[in-house]
């Protein structure tokens, strides 16, 4: 889902103003309101930045470097599936980070359907959605 940025505005900016209070004053309810404290809010959408992709990209590799001979999921790419919870260990990031990021278009197909119960995700299909976004922003920046 994409984030989205509350933006606001004093209604007294409008060109329709006026109006706009004179339609207010006419509703009971907004018969003693201070016109000066109208504002009105948009939200925008937004997509999400990730930030030391990087960083996380390197501390993937290594976790699943030094976690190689554990017992573990086979994905359905050939990576290991992990938990949410494994996830944020191996990215060195926070949960509340792993979550906003697993929300943003980068992580899409990532998450191995056969598990109903718990969300798995795949090591190496994050690796790669991971790597995408860096190199998008690369070439952004070059």
């Amino acid at each position: 889902m994409p984030r989205r940025r509350k933006i606001e505005i004093k209604a007294s900016e409008l060109a329709c103003f006026d109006m706009l209070v004179e339609a207010l004053r006419s509703r009971p309810e907004f018969a003693d309101f201070d016109p000066a404290s109208l504002r009105v809010w948009a939200y925008e959408s937004y997509e999400q930045e990730l930030k030391n992709v990087d960083k996380a990209i390197r501390h993937l590799d290594r976790w699943l470097y030094i976690h190689e001979d554990k017992n573990e999921l086979p994905a359905f790419d050939g990576g290991r599936l992990m938990n949410k919870k494994e996830l944020a260990a191996a990215l060195g990031i926070t949960r509340p980070t792993l979550y906003r990021w697993l929300s943003s278009k980068w992580f899409a197909g990532c998450r191995d359907e056969r598990m109903s119960r718990e969300e798995y995700y795949s090591s190496s299909a994050v690796r790669e959605a991971l790597q995408r976004y860096l190199d998008r922003e690369q070439s952004e920046n070059a």
